[in-house]
């Protein structure tokens, strides 16, 4: 028999982002973008380069997100002042005040997904894959 945990994880993945990018088309924003928002403000004041090894995808598909946000004044892109090749990147106030809006989106989306769930069986499966990310980030 042969192992469905990749294929289901990236199916569930899948159809978190295409919810979340209905649900979040209306102010504008894509899973992809909130994702960028939501590391960047665990890593404020990163350089693009920092913040594209975080999230795991190239400089170049970073610069473009951080390109539709900034145009947007979600993000602020500064100077960074030890290497004028680079730049480091900061939310707005208007980002901060919009997370929240975000957040619950997010909120709503994840109880859509896990709605065959009890309490007990999510907080038992959140705290697996916690687990398992450890251990393949770390080991």
């Amino acid at each position: 028999m042969h192992s469905k945990f990749g294929f289901l994880s990236y199916e569930i993945s899948h159809t978190i982002r295409q919810r979340f990018n209905k649900e979040a088309e209306h102010i504008g924003f894509t899973h992809a973008q909130w994702r960028a928002l939501v590391h960047l403000s665990e890593n404020e004041n990163c350089r693009q380069i920092d913040l594209a090894e975080i999230l795991e995808i190239k400089p170049i598909t970073l610069v473009r997100q951080i390109d539709l946000l900034e145009e947007s004044g979600w993000v602020r892109r500064n100077k960074d002042s030890e290497d004028r090749r680079a730049y480091r990147l900061e939310l707005t106030p208007k980002a901060h005040a919009i997370m929240q809006e975000l957040w619950k989106i997010a909120d709503e989306v994840e109880a859509q997904v896990l709605k065959a769930l009890t309490p007990q069986e999510r907080q038992l499966m959140t705290a697996l894959l916690e687990r398992v990310k450890n251990s393949v980030c770390n080991g």
